[in-house]
């Protein structure tokens, strides 16, 4: 019997065609912005330029992260649970998604030095407590996003179910943006004027507090779902127009790279943006055969994600070519997608039947939990 493809973990139906196409997007903007060199070297101009933008990706990511997770928070049926109830369930879905094919790839990374006999550059236990986006990484760079994702994982149940977040107005949720800001400048006020240019990344945007825009805009769309998704769908059109002129303005006006003070509003421009481009493509409905292929690049893009830094190390390591560049990046995109198919047959879809078994033993008893003794005997059969 063969291996389950992605696209039989979850009905198509069920899903919604703009959200993967965002999905789908943002991870192929970022696997073209580190493809490896015998790619970036060959391509026209215009196309290089383009690449050279992938990096914003990442925060079209946050921005679903935050409207995704947000939805699941702001959910009613979800108010009637107790307080321990919610953390506990919503720990479990986030974490069963996202800890175990993490801890995979971080395995892999520290095994180098006895597989491939290369050593795993600034590794160390930060990484299993996600701290390493305080560090200036050399290797599993990536990973920096994923420590603000799972900050975000841990601070917004606390603050939605713990202090009663989901009944506070809905413009609170704008205030984090309000945080990074100010700890962009703060950190670049006091950055020496001699900051090597590799450095300013890890300096102005890995750490959690200066990054926090994209999420902050997510969980406003989610808090405000109810009355936006009630709109015209001119009006909805109108918002993702807008937001590519946002969009627009903000590339044309930061460049390929923010640097100076342009890294510290760039981020939330780029929020902004995506986040109007979501409540106008969010509707979208597409047709069997692309809803096909971009509903399988959506599902891969986690794992996509955590592997392409390893296949471009290979790529280059081996010096494979087979001649244009556009065979080289089909093998490139190919091989990404193969390696996160395989981990999301064997680690992620595993870690989800775990997850769902345990979520479903845990409804079971607090459904026991609530029943009488004479329910509970007539459930027993006596």
């Amino acid at each position: 019997m063969s291996s389950p493809s992605p696209s039989t973990a979850r009905p198509l139906a069920q899903r919604r065609d703009g959200l993967d196409v965002l999905r789908a997007l943002a991870i192929l903007a970022v696997l073209a912005f580190h493809a490896p060199s015998v790619v970036l070297e060959a391509l026209p101009f215009t196309l290089r330029k383009a690449f050279a933008h992938g990096w914003m990706g990442v925060d079209l990511f946050f921005v679903l992260s935050g409207y995704l997770v947000g939805r699941q928070v702001f959910a009613r049926q979800e108010e009637a649970r107790g307080t321990v109830a919610e953390l506990r369930t919503f720990w479990l879905k986030r974490w069963g998604r996202t800890l175990p094919l993490y801890y995979v790839v971080l395995a892999f990374y520290a095994l180098k030095p006895w597989t491939f006999g290369t050593p795993f550059n600034g590794g160390g236990w930060h990484f299993v407590f996600f701290l390493q986006n305080y560090t200036a990484l050399s290797d599993f760079v990536q990973s920096w996003s994923l420590c603000v994702e799972e900050h975000f994982y841990l601070v917004l149940p606390l603050l939605a179910y713990g202090l009663r977040g989901r009944r506070w107005p809905a413009w609170v949720w704008w205030l984090p943006v309000a945080v990074s800001l100010t700890a962009r400048w703060m950190t670049w006020r006091e950055l020496p004027p001699d900051v090597p240019f590799p450095q300013l990344p890890a300096l102005l945007s890995w750490p959690t507090l200066h990054h926090l825009d994209g999420l902050a805009v997510g969980v406003f769309l989610a808090k405000t779902s109810p009355v936006w998704q009630q709109w015209a769908s001119s009006r909805r059109t109108a918002c993702g127009v807008l937001g590519a002129v946002v969009l627009a303005l903000t590339v044309g006006m930061c460049g390929a790279l923010p640097v100076g003070v342009n890294g510290l509003w760039v981020y939330t421009g780029l929020a902004v943006g995506f986040g109007l481009v979501l409540v106008g493509i969010e509707p979208m409905q597409l047709s069997v055969g692309p809803r096909w292929g971009i509903y399988q690049v959506a599902v891969l893009s986690y794992g996509a994600y955590l592997w392409h830094g390893s296949v471009v190390r290979v790529i280059e390591r081996t010096g494979l070519s087979l001649g244009a560049w556009p065979v080289n990046l089909l093998v490139y995109l190919g091989a990404t997608l193969g390696v996160a198919w395989v981990t999301y047959v064997t680690v992620e879809q595993p870690g989800l039947k775990w997850r769902d078994r345990l979520l479903a033993r845990f409804e079971t008893r607090r459904e026991a939990g609530a029943l009488s003794p004479a329910q509970l005997d007539r459930l027993a059969g006596r």
